[in-house]
């Protein structure tokens, strides 16, 4: 069966890739095809994660999916979380949002799990997101407020061909309690660890052919979570973008995920019988190697794409940036220079783009850098003050150091001590600074100030552009301050 299964894909692949047919004589292709014995029924489930608003993939995926369709016509279309975050064109629009939830609706999207990043609006631009959405959310680890009116649903059940089936959703939890968002998003609902909430819906597995964990939980998890729970068939995954080139079965529980930004998909199929899995294959699907589109899907992204504000250039890059510290130490000396801090400091996780190349520099591009709106802060620290922030962030960055601006300083290899040097005078531990960070880092990173903070009434997007119309051209090649 798993050769029919990869034979059928192949046909699959032939039509969207556009290769050419091997020679196979009508009387073998007819012996690979083997008829549907009698009482077992296929479940065909086509799955990505972490689409992070890539809405210029969605022509090709749309036509991937149809051709997908043609072939197995009750195929299931699932999301793993974090369809949102990383290109302005989604994020930005007005309403928020709007672009992907209607390119999931078009393409015809059953489900989707809940990722951290859903939250990154607020709670009244993920309700508006479900009241859009053709499809439920699931999630059943988070706990809502009945007066907060959030429609997500912590599993669905459904009879699918046939074939009972249930889908649970779980979100990943950090060690401080709650997804990896900014925490003023999420004060209005609570949270507990995934291997404490699954466990309760084990009764699922008595009434339901099929149990399926859509988890946004990263792949470690969902393994540990297979370890713990083998009454699941599979884990279909997210948040660590992972690309699971070969799924593969732990503890007896299939697990996949599709790496992230829409580059890959992955296409499982369960064999039922007699109300139990009795097979289970998946083969990963490579989105950008489709060479069609579907023109109706094309017509929409192109629509949502023109957006002259936010193609507008605002200064020019002399070379390119080509490591994250570089773009950390230019969002830093934006935020330093405008709010007229000594100071400047970013964390490493708020810097969404790898790169950025030589040339016009748009708004589009900072806030695909830069895509959470979080306003700046100031605060007043002694130089001891600012030495103990330094070694709170570094921990709380996983041992990563924060990106900086008006410094350069080093952290111990035991993150217990800091060294800092200044440019042209000496640090002080005594003296009196100004520091600037974003209020993303005021709300998770222990801070010990002589004030409570100053807002600056401006978020750190509008800070770099700003600072980057008044420098106009910029070079930080080869740019390092910490190590």
């Amino acid at each position: 069966m798993k050769r029919h299964f990869i034979l059928v894909v192949t046909l699959c692949l032939i039509v969207f890739y556009g290769c050419e047919l091997p020679s196979v004589p009508e009387q073998q292709q007819a012996s690979q095809k083997p008829q549907q014995p009698q009482n077992e029924t296929e479940i065909v489930i086509l799955s990505v994660n972490d689409m992070h608003s890539s809405i210029d993939m969605f022509p090709k995926f749309a036509f991937m999916v149809d051709s997908l369709r043609a072939v197995y016509p009750d195929m299931l279309l699932f999301s793993a979380g974090d369809n949102r975050t990383g290109n302005p064109v989604n994020d930005q629009y007005e309403p928020v949002n709007y672009p992907i939830i209607t390119l999931m609706n078009k393409v015809g999207f059953d489900l989707s799990a809940v990722g951290n990043h859903e939250w990154d609006g607020d709670i009244n631009n993920f309700r508006n997101d479900m009241e859009r959405a053709q499809f439920p959310f699931l999630c059943a680890n988070v706990f809502v407020p009945e007066a907060v009116n959030l429609n997500i649903k912590p599993f669905v059940t459904m009879e699918h061909q046939g074939v009972k089936m249930a889908v649970v959703g779980m979100i990943e939890i950090r060690h401080d309690g709650i997804p990896g968002t900014h925490p003023d998003k999420i004060k209005e609902v609570s949270f507990k660890h995934p291997k404490v909430v699954l466990p309760d819906y084990k009764y699922l597995r008595n009434d339901n052919d099929v149990v399926i964990l859509l988890s946004h939980c990263g792949f470690e998890d969902d393994m540990e979570l297979a370890q713990a729970n083998p009454w699941l068939d599979a884990i279909i995954g997210g948040h660590s973008h992972t690309l699971v080139e070969k799924p593969s079965e732990t503890n007896g529980v299939l697990i996949t995920q599709s790496g992230s930004h829409l580059k890959y998909a992955t296409l499982v199929k369960l064999r039922v019988k007699d109300h139990k899995v009795i097979g289970k294959d998946a083969i990963v699907l490579d989105v950008n190697k489709v060479r069609k589109e579907k023109p109706e899907i094309q017509q929409l992204v192109n629509d949502f794409n023109d957006a002259p504000a936010l193609n507008e250039p605002i200064a020019v890059a002399k070379s390119k940036f080509e490591t994250p510290q570089e773009l950390g130490c230019m969002m830093t000396d934006a935020l330093r220079e405008v709010s007229g801090a000594d100071f400047a400091f970013q964390n490493t996780g708020g810097v969404r783009i790898n790169y950025l190349k030589k040339g016009p520099i748009t708004v589009k591009d900072i806030y695909s850098l830069d895509p959470f709106n979080n306003d700046v802060v100031v605060f007043e620290m002694t130089g001891a003050q600012v030495k103990k922030f330094i070694l709170n962030s570094y921990r709380k960055n996983g041992g990563y150091p924060s990106y900086v601006s008006g410094m350069t300083y080093s952290v111990d290899d035991d993150g217990r001590n800091v060294w800092v040097e200044m440019e042209g005078e000496s640090f002080s531990t005594k003296k009196l600074y100004k520091v600037a960070m974003n209020s993303y880092m005021v709300s998770t990173v222990n801070i010990e100030s002589e004030d409570d903070g100053r807002s600056m009434f401006m978020t750190s997007e509008e800070m770099m552009i700003e600072f980057l119309r008044n420098r106009k051209e910029v070079d930080y090649q080869g740019v390092v301050r910490t190590r």
